[in-house]
């Protein structure tokens, strides 16, 4: 469960560098839960808050942590992934 939750939380810091650095770059953000362009502290507060919102939902539905945990990984990493294979490189600006 601690190596699933550690590449959950990775991800979501990989993820929150990797969107600054496409802000930089040039790109805009599609994502409806942000502006256009949103700023470095909003990326990190949303990341901040899916974590807890993980976490929440794995006490809340002790039996199923593990199912929550994959399919947030799958999300997380699932995006990463994506933007990757658009030739969006990866980046980290924090």
């Amino acid at each position: 469960m601690k190596f699933l939750w550690t590449l959950f939380i990775a991800g979501q810091i990989i993820s929150a560098g990797n969107m600054n650095y496409q802000q930089e770059m040039g790109y805009w953000e599609i994502n409806p839960i942000y502006e256009k362009h949103p700023s470095k502290q909003q990326v990190y507060f949303t990341k901040a808050i899916e974590i807890g919102l993980v976490y929440g939902a794995t006490k809340a539905l002790p039996k199923h942590k593990k199912t929550i945990l994959m399919l947030s990984n799958g999300v997380c990493w699932g995006f990463i992934i994506s933007d990757r294979q658009k030739g969006i490189k990866l980046g980290f600006r924090f």
